[in-house]
């Protein structure tokens, strides 16, 4: 069964057709999607971008560049070729050259991939000679890299295609590309949840029930808010958390389910560990986190520092012959990860991406698929109330949060963010539906 569109909307139809020699936009130097998630920008904007480079040229290199090649591939590659086979193109994936050959009659381009992930990364991109680029995500990247990527792009008539959900109003790109749009002569197309026809009211009315303050501005209206004040904001101590032992699924309670594990190293600082059950429940299609227990020493406190030997030892007394997935740490946390493998134990450099650990931390507790144990957990409880956003750093354009109460916090976010795909949390599954609004 082949590819199948759903019908357009008026916008989804500016970023389809804005390059073609009829339309009045054709001269403009780039085009920039911005807005709302699952708006339908990503597809519709790099089926474009694709169409406007096989239209244009024949032999030559173009890239398409995400925060990483991964999610990439995941987010835009893997759809796009089934969109492509559809239209009757001809795509080669030379995944160990990580690029894709795309040829239709007798034209054939070649786009390469990048990912941005750091300032390291304009290095990847430097030396070759590009047609175009398309950025996807271009709010995650650092400047460096995307400025490499834009001169690299000396071939005649080549053009620049971005999108991006919205950050902070006073994010890089929000400040040199989209406030300046005119001047750099980009076609600035701003996409809701309302632009994507192939979103049932029922699928929108879920996205907007699922994120609260800061991500609500941005995710779900599109706006390039400021992040300020406490970060878990959706955090509500009634509905995120229990005192009944028996809330936990008996599986769990039982030790037939396996647990899984987050700490934050500390030597001065506290060091924590924070027990958690993943379990999904018949009909919901966002799985819960049950963190049922903390592990909280403070050497300040107790004025006796431990070493990281003597932590690995704490966690086994206080596993206590669990059966459990990972202990996802810091991977900063070298001594303690050290420590952990000599003792045979299964621990992950949990991944530490901040801003997409929070993200998807604050949508599980608005959507009251994260429980706590009050009982049992107070350092983290305690936590929640205070871990806030560094205000001095917001003013130069920078989201992070105050280095201080985020102990368990980082905990927290090392077990969702390791455990739970972008998917898992936004209730969504990799279907051919989904990839086409993407």
């Amino acid at each position: 069964m082949g590819f199948k569109w759903s019908p357009f909307s008026n916008k989804q139809l500016k970023l389809l057709t804005w390059w073609m020699p009829e339309n009045n936009k054709k001269s403009y130097n780039g085009i920039i999607a911005e807005g709302s998630v699952r708006s339908g920008k990503t597809l519709i904007l790099s089926f474009s971008f694709i169409n406007w480079a096989m239209y244009s040229y024949n032999g030559q290199n173009f890239a398409i560049t995400g925060k990483t090649i991964g999610s990439l591939r995941r987010n835009l590659v893997n759809g796009l070729k089934e969109i492509l086979f559809s239209r009757g193109y001809k795509v080669i994936d030379r995944q160990s050259q990580s690029c894709l050959i795309v040829a239709k009659d007798k034209i054939v381009n070649t786009f390469y991939l990048f990912g941005g992930r750091d300032e390291r990364s304009q290095d990847l991109i430097q030396g070759i000679t590009l047609a175009g680029v398309l950025f996807d995500e271009v709010a995650l990247m650092p400047e460096s890299f995307v400025n490499q990527a834009l001169a690299r792009c000396s071939v005649e008539g080549s053009k620049y295609w971005f999108n991006c959900n919205p950050e902070g109003p006073k994010h890089w790109f929000k400040v040199n590309h989209i406030d300046k749009a005119k001047e750099k002569k980009y076609l600035s197309i701003h996409c809701n949840l309302e632009d994507n026809p192939s979103l049932s009211k029922e699928t929108i009315d879920k996205y907007y029930n699922m994120f609260q303050g800061v991500f609500y501005q941005r995710y779900i209206l599109g706006k390039w808010v400021q992040a300020s004040g406490v970060i878990y904001d959706s955090f509500d101590e009634e509905r995120n958390t229990y005192t009944d032992p028996e809330v936990l699924p008996i599986k769990a309670r039982e030790n037939d389910i396996p647990c899984m594990y987050g700490s934050d190293f500390g030597t001065q600082n506290p060091q924590v560990y924070l027990r958690a059950y993943k379990i999904r429940k018949p009909g919901d299609s966002i799985p819960f986190l049950y963190v049922d227990n903390e592990y909280y020493y403070s050497g300040r406190d107790k004025l006796k520092q431990m070493e990281p030997g003597q932590y690995v030892d704490a966690f086994h007394k206080f596993n206590d012959g669990r059966r459990y997935t990972n202990i996802a740490v810091d991977p900063s946390a070298t001594p303690l990860i050290a420590a952990h493998k000599n003792a045979g134990d299964r621990v992950v450099q949990a991944k530490n991406d901040v801003a997409e650990g929070i993200a998807k931390v604050s949508t599980l507790f608005n959507t009251g698929h994260i429980l706590i144990n009050k009982n049992n957990c107070p350092n983290l409880i305690s936590e929640l109330g205070m871990y806030s956003w560094d205000e001095k750093k917001i003013a130069i354009g920078q989201e992070v949060p105050v280095k201080e109460f985020d102990h368990c916090c980082d905990a927290l976010r090392y077990i969702v963010n390791t455990n739970f795909s972008q998917y898992e949390v936004y209730g969504e599954k990799l279907t051919k539906r989904h990839r086409r609004g993407a």
